[in-house]
């Protein structure tokens, strides 16, 4: 296969898994970009694999809470940016509310995002490539492992 580099690939969304050595994440909305918008960008300008971080997609102001936002986030990201080309996704709840552009990131199920929406992206068939990583607060010790069980327990 032929490395990716800045002319390597006509359309990102094309990509195979092979992106190199980074991926870039995306930013929870503080300059008003979109999900789309950040696919249009790394497809135009960087051939790189995508990092989504479920608060930064929160409150940005995507509906990651009821079922029919879920799946209408993740057409979004599958229509810019490719669910394949997302290997990495920082999974931790939200703090702040949806839209408020506030990253705050608070432990698995105890934050404005909740449980379930962690079940439905761990259980997605079209995701088993990627690699799902806490990435919680640690207020107290224990609390990444309490974290990481909650969401392996999601998962089953």
């Amino acid at each position: 296969m032929e490395p990716i580099g800045a002319d390597a690939a006509d359309d990102g969304r094309q990509m195979d898994h092979d992106f190199g050595a980074f991926a870039l994440e995306h930013a929870p909305g503080v300059s008003g970009a979109s999900e789309v918008e950040f696919g249009a960008a790394r497809h135009d300008h960087v051939p790189a694999a995508a990092c989504i971080d479920t608060c930064h997609t929160h409150v940005a102001g995507y509906d990651v809470t009821s079922k029919e936002g879920f799946a209408e986030t993740l057409g979004k990201l599958d229509a810019t940016i490719g669910l394949k080309n997302i290997p990495v996704w920082h999974c931790n709840d939200a703090k702040a509310a949806r839209g408020s552009k506030l990253d705050r990131h608070q432990h698995i199920g105890q934050g404005s995002i909740g449980p379930e929406p962690f079940r439905w992206l761990l259980k997605d068939s079209r995701l088993a490539h990627a690699a799902f990583i806490a990435e919680t607060p640690i207020d107290n010790p224990g609390d990444d492992r309490r974290n990481v069980d909650a969401l392996k327990k999601l998962a089953k």
